[in-house]
């Protein structure tokens, strides 16, 4: 074995630099999992602000501030060389190229010839920043793309380069799963990856849709939440928890690298979101986006942003069709009675499913090599009980297809023969699970996770 090709170590020690949102949530994760942790800033002081702010943080990211004193405050500027003691150096700066390329070239004048190494980063090409590295190293770097807030979200995508060896990625993917507890799915290089690339296809059509039919935020989240299989927040108030500058960010960056004109003009943002930046209505971070909560009287109230006259009003979300269907358990048959409604709601339901489960479609062997992936980074990356194309399977696909092709909504022709033959997304074979491919064939895969 070579000196470059050295074997990756246990990981026992891991250094995060960057001591933001990210940076400091990821330490915490580490931290409260028993390993021992060296968070970076420009100053020791803004890594002992971080953890300050990790004791205050709602959802909470700690049961105990105990175990904060795992986590050794390092500086940038000063403290590079305690990079030696570290099995895997996760950077988690800001979400720019050139400060991430710069921070690497430091820094890899002090890891060791065995660490692991990973950026996380939501659609920034993994390659690119890799090139800061001596080649020797970037055999052993890859993405690692956490989710927010990583205590409560399962998926940690991993985003190899063609250099990245499989023995690094099993190294990360082991640890990930054994000690912090993720569910793991690899995706390819590509702008996006897998979750921000469908992702943000997703919730910039249910705003076109909204926009389209009428529709508030408030009756938004009311049909795109729990009742269709989605978290809570649904999705204005996923994108206030997100942030609309970080949703902003993706569609751009988004936008600027895939090369197909009719995908950049799907990821071109409604124009009151580049507004909302500009007043700083960024969502939960500052008080306000697409709600605002406010003191009145003595009395905490919640308005909704008119995203056509930029003002706050009253909540009103009286969908009188959706109460029929809240009582339904079965998801399948909730979704399509949903999608079968002639209200607004039902409307709204299906342009923003037709479109979306198209596009996962195209996706495939692009931004995965498979449809379980992009299923599993979907329900774990955002909370969602079904994946797309489980979500399809449990509509039907011949009568979606079918409905689609009314439309005039292009779908693969591999998925066009599923829905010929009457067939699914999934099925059991000889008691194998088995999942379709655009092959046109069915593969086995496991059904861990």
């Amino acid at each position: 074995m070579t000196e470059t090709e050295a074997a990756p170590r246990t990981i026992g020690r891991v250094a995060v630099l960057g001591s933001g949102t990210m940076g400091a949530q990821i330490a915490a994760l580490i931290a409260e999992r028993g390993v021992e942790c060296d968070l970076f800033d420009l100053t020791t002081d803004l890594v002992e602000d971080a953890k300050i702010r990790l004791m205050s943080m709602r959802p909470s990211v700690l049961d105990d501030h105990f175990v904060l004193e795992r986590i050794r405050a390092a500086s940038l500027h000063d403290d590079l060389e305690y990079l030696a003691d570290a099995d895997w150096v996760v950077e988690a700066i800001v979400e720019k190229p050139e400060p991430k390329l710069e921070l690497w070239r430091r820094a890899a004048e002090h890891v060791r010839r065995d660490s692991l190494l990973s950026t996380n980063t939501s659609g920034i090409p993994i390659a690119r920043i890799a090139e800061a590295l001596p080649k020797g190293m970037r055999e052993r770097f890859m993405g690692t793309h956490f989710f927010n807030p990583p205590r409560y979200l399962r998926l940690l995508e991993i985003i190899p380069t063609k250099e990245t060896t499989s023995e690094a990625v099993e190294a990360i993917s082991e640890f990930g799963v054994g000690v912090l507890g993720k569910g793991i799915v690899t995706a390819r290089d590509v702008p996006g990856f897998i979750t921000n690339r469908i992702g943000c296809f997703y919730f910039l059509a249910a705003m076109r849709a909204a926009d389209e039919l009428g529709l508030s935020p408030e009756e938004v989240d009311a049909v795109s939440g729990t009742l269709m299989g989605r978290s809570n927040s649904a999705t204005y108030r996923t994108i206030d928890l997100v942030g609309v500058d970080i949703l902003l960010d993706i569609c751009d960056n988004t936008r600027a690298a895939v090369p197909s004109e009719q995908e950049k003009r799907a990821f071109e943002p409604p124009d009151y979101l580049r507004e909302m930046r500009r007043r700083n209505w960024l969502g939960n971070k500052s008080g306000q986006g697409f709600y605002k909560r406010e003191r009145r009287e003595g009395q905490s109230r919640i308005t909704t942003l008119n995203t056509l006259e930029m003002r706050y009003l009253e909540r009103n979300a009286d969908i009188s069709s959706l109460a029929s269907l809240t009582s339904i358990g079965n998801m399948g048959q909730r979704l399509r009675r949903l999608i079968a409604l002639e209200d607004r709601a039902g409307k709204f339901a299906w342009r923003l499913l037709s479109q979306f489960l198209a596009f996962s479609a195209a996706k495939v062997g692009e931004v995965a090599d498979d449809i379980v992936s992009i299923d599993r980074a979907m329900r774990w990356g955002f909370n969602w009980e079904m994946g797309p194309f489980e979500t399809w399977d449990a509509l039907g696909v011949g009568e979606t297809v079918e409905r689609m092709r009314r439309d005039c909504i292009t779908v693969p022709k591999w998925v066009q023969s599923i829905a010929g033959t009457g067939g699914g997304f999934y099925q059991v074979e000889d008691g194998m699970s088995m999942c379709a491919t655009p092959s046109g064939k069915y593969a086995e895969f496991s059904q861990l996770g």
